[in-house]
């Protein structure tokens, strides 16, 4: 397996111990000290997901007129909706 498959994987399992921590944590159905301990956990999975997305959003690239660009949420965004208006004409 590779490095960036790992890391993939690392992710999707943070996230969903993360969503399964969150379900016991809405059941209200814990003592305290596992609430607290399973809140903590949470923080700190919610945390390492938020820096693998950051690192991701960096590494994404677009080519364009023969140069490597950083990726533009926004500009992306406004090329998907000028597509659509295109496509409904």
């Amino acid at each position: 397996m590779g490095a960036r498959e790992s890391r993939k994987n690392a992710f999707e399992t943070r996230l969903a111990r993360l969503q399964e921590i969150v379900n016991a944590l809405e059941s209200g159905d814990l003592p305290l000290e596992q609430g607290m301990a399973l809140y903590r956990e949470g923080v700190e999975c919610a945390r390492l997901c938020r820096k693998r997305l950051e690192e991701a959003r960096h590494e994404v690239r677009l080519w364009r007129d023969g140069q490597e660009l950083d990726f533009d949420a926004e500009a992306a965004r406004g090329q998907d909706a000028a597509r659509e208006e295109d496509d409904e004409r």
